[in-house]
């Protein structure tokens, strides 16, 4: 029984290792700034950081600036 459960212990180990493929990772947290928003006034695309919130549309800076 013992033999038994080494050898299961050996073969686990072996899979973790060597047969299990790694998990790809998503490059979704590595910048949010890189996502891009559309401006609701000018409909142009800027990145997240550019963007305000205003009354729940969301604005660029330069539209913000000329208003």
């Amino acid at each position: 029984m013992g033999k038994l459960i080494i050898f299961l212990i050996i073969l686990g180990v072996i899979y973790y290792f060597f047969i299990k493929k790694p998990k790809i990772e998503n490059n979704d947290n590595k910048d949010s700034s890189e996502d891009l928003i559309m401006c609701d006034k000018c409909k142009t695309f800027y990145p997240k950081d550019e963007i305000k919130k205003i009354d729940g549309k969301n604005i660029c800076k330069d539209c913000y600036a000329n208003s």
